[in-house]
Protein backbone atom coordinates (compact mmCIF):
# COMPACT_ATOMS: atom_id res chain seq x y z
CA UNK A 1 0.00 0.00 0.00
CA UNK A 2 1.37 3.39 -1.03
CA UNK A 3 2.22 5.95 1.62
CA UNK A 4 0.11 9.12 1.42
CA UNK A 5 1.75 12.52 1.23
CA UNK A 6 -0.42 15.60 1.68
CA UNK A 7 0.74 18.89 0.19
CA UNK A 8 -1.17 21.56 2.13
CA UNK A 9 -1.52 24.79 0.13
CA UNK A 10 -2.71 27.96 1.87
CA UNK A 11 -4.48 30.44 -0.39
CA UNK A 12 -5.07 34.10 0.40
CA UNK A 13 -8.49 35.35 -0.80
CA UNK A 14 -7.19 38.94 -0.88
CA UNK A 15 -4.47 38.21 -3.47
CA UNK A 16 -4.69 37.88 -7.22
CA UNK A 17 -1.55 35.77 -7.65
CA UNK A 18 -1.53 32.34 -6.05
CA UNK A 19 1.99 31.07 -6.61
CA UNK A 20 1.53 28.64 -3.73
CA UNK A 21 -1.00 26.68 -5.76
CA UNK A 22 1.36 26.26 -8.74
CA UNK A 23 4.22 25.19 -6.49
CA UNK A 24 1.90 22.82 -4.63
CA UNK A 25 0.86 21.18 -7.90
CA UNK A 26 4.48 20.69 -8.91
CA UNK A 27 5.42 19.25 -5.52
CA UNK A 28 2.57 16.74 -5.80
CA UNK A 29 3.83 15.82 -9.27
CA UNK A 30 7.33 15.27 -7.85
CA UNK A 31 5.95 13.06 -5.09
CA UNK A 32 3.96 11.04 -7.63
CA UNK A 33 7.14 10.12 -9.49
CA UNK A 34 7.88 7.79 -6.59
CA UNK A 35 5.78 4.60 -6.82
CA UNK A 36 5.72 4.14 -3.05
CA UNK A 37 3.96 7.50 -2.51
CA UNK A 38 0.45 8.65 -3.37
CA UNK A 39 0.25 12.45 -3.12
CA UNK A 40 -2.80 14.60 -2.44
CA UNK A 41 -3.08 18.34 -2.97
CA UNK A 42 -5.12 19.91 -0.18
CA UNK A 43 -6.07 23.51 -0.96
CA UNK A 44 -7.13 25.50 2.09
CA UNK A 45 -8.52 28.99 2.66
CA UNK A 46 -9.47 30.55 6.00
CA UNK A 47 -11.84 33.52 6.09
CA UNK A 48 -13.10 35.69 8.94
CA UNK A 49 -14.95 38.89 9.77
CA UNK A 50 -12.19 40.92 8.11
CA UNK A 51 -13.01 39.19 4.80
CA UNK A 52 -16.58 40.46 4.80
CA UNK A 53 -17.93 44.01 4.73
CA UNK A 54 -20.90 43.65 7.08
CA UNK A 55 -23.72 46.17 6.88
CA UNK A 56 -25.77 46.99 10.01
CA UNK A 57 -28.82 44.76 10.02
CA UNK A 58 -27.18 41.94 8.04
CA UNK A 59 -27.83 38.40 9.17
CA UNK A 60 -24.28 37.47 10.19
CA UNK A 61 -24.76 33.72 9.83
CA UNK A 62 -26.34 34.16 6.41
CA UNK A 63 -23.44 36.35 5.28
CA UNK A 64 -20.97 33.79 6.57
CA UNK A 65 -22.63 30.98 4.66
CA UNK A 66 -22.77 33.05 1.47
CA UNK A 67 -19.12 34.03 1.82
CA UNK A 68 -18.01 30.45 2.42
CA UNK A 69 -19.98 29.29 -0.62
CA UNK A 70 -18.42 32.01 -2.78
CA UNK A 71 -14.87 31.21 -1.63
CA UNK A 72 -15.46 27.48 -2.03
CA UNK A 73 -16.62 28.03 -5.62
CA UNK A 74 -13.47 30.11 -6.23
CA UNK A 75 -11.24 27.30 -4.94
CA UNK A 76 -13.06 24.75 -7.07
CA UNK A 77 -12.46 26.87 -10.18
CA UNK A 78 -8.76 27.16 -9.33
CA UNK A 79 -8.30 23.41 -8.91
CA UNK A 80 -10.30 22.37 -11.97
CA UNK A 81 -7.19 22.28 -14.16
CA UNK A 82 -4.95 20.20 -11.85
CA UNK A 83 -7.83 17.77 -11.34
CA UNK A 84 -8.23 17.50 -15.11
CA UNK A 85 -4.53 16.69 -15.31
CA UNK A 86 -5.05 13.75 -12.97
CA UNK A 87 -3.97 15.16 -9.61
CA UNK A 88 -5.94 14.20 -6.52
CA UNK A 89 -7.17 17.48 -5.07
CA UNK A 90 -9.22 18.33 -1.97
CA UNK A 91 -10.48 21.80 -1.04
CA UNK A 92 -11.38 23.25 2.34
CA UNK A 93 -12.84 26.59 3.40
CA UNK A 94 -12.93 27.44 7.08
CA UNK A 95 -14.34 30.41 8.99
CA UNK A 96 -12.16 31.21 11.97
CA UNK A 97 -11.30 34.61 13.42
CA UNK A 98 -8.06 33.17 14.83
CA UNK A 99 -7.01 32.30 11.28
CA UNK A 100 -3.27 32.18 11.96
CA UNK A 101 -3.59 29.28 14.37
CA UNK A 102 -6.44 27.80 12.33
CA UNK A 103 -3.97 27.21 9.47
CA UNK A 104 -1.62 25.32 11.80
CA UNK A 105 -4.45 23.20 13.20
CA UNK A 106 -5.84 22.45 9.74
CA UNK A 107 -2.43 21.35 8.49
CA UNK A 108 -2.14 19.04 11.49
CA UNK A 109 -5.61 17.58 10.87
CA UNK A 110 -4.57 16.69 7.33
CA UNK A 111 -1.30 15.16 8.58
CA UNK A 112 0.44 17.35 6.06
CA UNK A 113 3.83 16.47 4.63
CA UNK A 114 4.54 20.10 3.73
CA UNK A 115 2.73 23.45 3.96
CA UNK A 116 3.07 25.85 1.03
CA UNK A 117 2.12 29.51 1.43
CA UNK A 118 2.77 32.84 -0.22
CA UNK A 119 4.77 34.88 2.25
CA UNK A 120 3.10 38.05 3.47
CA UNK A 121 5.58 40.91 3.42
CA UNK A 122 5.83 42.72 6.75
CA UNK A 123 8.32 45.12 8.22
CA UNK A 124 10.55 43.80 10.98
CA UNK A 125 8.79 46.20 13.37
CA UNK A 126 5.39 44.63 12.61
CA UNK A 127 6.82 41.15 13.19
CA UNK A 128 8.26 42.34 16.52
CA UNK A 129 4.98 43.65 17.89
CA UNK A 130 2.60 40.91 16.76
CA UNK A 131 2.52 37.37 15.53
CA UNK A 132 2.13 36.98 11.78
CA UNK A 133 0.82 33.96 9.94
CA UNK A 134 4.29 33.16 8.57
CA UNK A 135 5.94 33.17 11.98
CA UNK A 136 3.07 31.21 13.50
CA UNK A 137 3.44 28.53 10.83
CA UNK A 138 7.20 28.25 11.20
CA UNK A 139 7.03 28.22 14.98
CA UNK A 140 4.17 25.76 15.44
CA UNK A 141 3.97 23.49 12.39
CA UNK A 142 5.37 20.00 12.81
CA UNK A 143 6.06 19.63 9.10
CA UNK A 144 8.25 21.60 6.64
CA UNK A 145 6.95 25.04 5.67
CA UNK A 146 7.67 26.50 2.23
CA UNK A 147 7.25 30.28 2.05
CA UNK A 148 7.14 31.79 -1.42
CA UNK A 149 8.51 35.31 -1.56
CA UNK A 150 8.35 35.75 -5.33
CA UNK A 151 5.84 34.99 -8.04
CA UNK A 152 8.37 32.98 -10.05
CA UNK A 153 7.15 29.73 -11.61
CA UNK A 154 8.25 26.47 -10.02
CA UNK A 155 11.96 26.04 -10.77
CA UNK A 156 14.57 24.62 -8.45
CA UNK A 157 17.97 24.43 -10.10
CA UNK A 158 20.08 25.91 -7.29
CA UNK A 159 19.55 25.08 -3.62
CA UNK A 160 21.28 26.86 -0.75
CA UNK A 161 21.38 25.16 2.64
CA UNK A 162 22.22 27.33 5.65
CA UNK A 163 24.15 25.61 8.45
CA UNK A 164 25.44 26.56 11.87
CA UNK A 165 29.17 25.78 11.80
CA UNK A 166 31.19 25.04 14.96
CA UNK A 167 28.03 24.72 17.05
CA UNK A 168 28.24 25.05 20.80
CA UNK A 169 26.39 21.84 21.57
CA UNK A 170 25.50 18.47 20.09
CA UNK A 171 21.95 19.61 19.33
CA UNK A 172 23.15 21.76 16.45
CA UNK A 173 25.60 19.12 15.21
CA UNK A 174 22.67 16.73 14.91
CA UNK A 175 20.54 19.42 13.26
CA UNK A 176 23.31 20.09 10.70
CA UNK A 177 23.42 16.41 9.80
CA UNK A 178 19.64 16.21 9.40
CA UNK A 179 19.51 19.40 7.36
CA UNK A 180 22.33 18.30 5.06
CA UNK A 181 20.71 14.93 4.48
CA UNK A 182 17.39 16.55 3.59
CA UNK A 183 19.04 19.11 1.28
CA UNK A 184 21.11 16.45 -0.50
CA UNK A 185 18.04 14.27 -1.01
CA UNK A 186 16.04 17.19 -2.38
CA UNK A 187 18.85 18.28 -4.71
CA UNK A 188 19.17 14.73 -6.03
CA UNK A 189 15.41 14.37 -6.59
CA UNK A 190 15.19 17.72 -8.43
CA UNK A 191 18.50 17.50 -10.26
CA UNK A 192 19.59 20.73 -8.57
CA UNK A 193 23.01 22.02 -7.56
CA UNK A 194 23.61 22.27 -3.82
CA UNK A 195 25.60 25.02 -2.08
CA UNK A 196 26.16 25.34 1.69
CA UNK A 197 26.63 28.55 3.66
CA UNK A 198 27.56 29.47 7.20
CA UNK A 199 28.16 32.77 8.95
CA UNK A 200 30.69 33.32 11.73
CA UNK A 201 29.64 35.65 14.52
CA UNK A 202 33.14 36.26 15.92
CA UNK A 203 36.27 37.92 14.49
CA UNK A 204 38.03 34.67 13.62
CA UNK A 205 39.00 34.02 10.05
CA UNK A 206 36.55 31.57 8.50
CA UNK A 207 38.17 28.22 7.72
CA UNK A 208 36.51 27.28 4.45
CA UNK A 209 38.37 24.01 4.09
CA UNK A 210 37.37 22.88 7.57
CA UNK A 211 33.76 23.75 6.83
CA UNK A 212 33.94 21.94 3.47
CA UNK A 213 35.40 18.86 5.15
CA UNK A 214 32.72 18.96 7.83
CA UNK A 215 29.87 18.95 5.31
CA UNK A 216 31.57 16.68 2.79
CA UNK A 217 31.53 19.17 -0.08
CA UNK A 218 34.07 20.86 -2.35
CA UNK A 219 35.41 24.29 -1.43
CA UNK A 220 33.65 25.86 -4.41
CA UNK A 221 30.37 24.44 -3.12
CA UNK A 222 30.49 26.25 0.22
CA UNK A 223 30.55 29.81 1.54
CA UNK A 224 31.93 30.68 4.98
CA UNK A 225 32.18 34.31 6.03
CA UNK A 226 32.14 36.64 9.02
CA UNK A 227 28.96 38.52 9.66
CA UNK A 228 25.38 38.25 10.80
CA UNK A 229 24.02 34.91 9.55
CA UNK A 230 20.98 36.45 7.88
CA UNK A 231 23.20 38.88 5.97
CA UNK A 232 25.62 36.15 4.83
CA UNK A 233 22.75 33.87 3.80
CA UNK A 234 20.97 36.60 1.82
CA UNK A 235 24.16 37.68 0.04
CA UNK A 236 25.13 34.11 -0.81
CA UNK A 237 21.63 33.35 -2.12
CA UNK A 238 21.95 36.31 -4.49
CA UNK A 239 25.47 35.36 -5.58
CA UNK A 240 24.50 31.74 -6.22
CA UNK A 241 21.23 32.65 -7.92
CA UNK A 242 19.51 30.33 -5.47
CA UNK A 243 15.96 29.24 -6.23
CA UNK A 244 15.43 27.86 -2.75
CA UNK A 245 17.03 28.46 0.65
CA UNK A 246 16.71 25.69 3.23
CA UNK A 247 16.86 26.55 6.94
CA UNK A 248 16.35 24.60 10.14
CA UNK A 249 14.09 25.44 13.02
CA UNK A 250 15.54 23.66 16.01
CA UNK A 251 13.24 23.46 19.01
CA UNK A 252 14.71 24.80 22.22
CA UNK A 253 14.32 22.72 25.37
CA UNK A 254 12.91 25.64 27.37
CA UNK A 255 10.44 26.63 24.64
CA UNK A 256 9.84 23.96 21.97
CA UNK A 257 7.79 26.32 19.81
CA UNK A 258 10.22 29.23 19.89
CA UNK A 259 11.51 30.07 16.43
CA UNK A 260 15.26 30.48 16.06
CA UNK A 261 16.66 33.98 15.59
CA UNK A 262 18.34 33.21 12.27
CA UNK A 263 15.23 31.81 10.59
CA UNK A 264 13.16 34.68 11.97
CA UNK A 265 15.48 37.30 10.46
CA UNK A 266 16.20 35.52 7.17
CA UNK A 267 12.60 35.36 6.03
CA UNK A 268 12.51 39.17 6.04
CA UNK A 269 15.75 39.88 4.19
CA UNK A 270 15.96 37.00 1.71
CA UNK A 271 14.68 37.52 -1.83
CA UNK A 272 13.89 33.96 -2.80
CA UNK A 273 11.77 31.03 -1.68
CA UNK A 274 12.45 29.70 1.83
CA UNK A 275 11.92 26.18 3.14
CA UNK A 276 12.04 25.81 6.92
CA UNK A 277 12.48 22.30 8.32
CA UNK A 278 11.50 21.58 11.93
CA UNK A 279 14.22 19.36 13.33
CA UNK A 280 14.35 17.33 16.50
CA UNK A 281 17.15 18.10 18.90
Amino acid sequence: MAEQATVFVVLDPTCMEQAALEWGEQIVAEYNKRPEIEAVLHVYCCINEESVALVPGDDVEQVRQATRARVFAWLERLVAEPRAEGLQVDTEVEWNDDWRHAIVEAAARQRSSIVVKNMTQHSRFVRMIRDTSDWTLIRECHCPVLLLKTSRPFKVENILVALKHSPDDEKYEHANDQLLAAARSMAADLGAKLHAVTGYQDDSRPDRQRFADRVGMERNEITAANGAPEKIIAETAAEQNSDLVILARVARPDSPKLIGNTARKVIDVIDTEVLVLPLAD
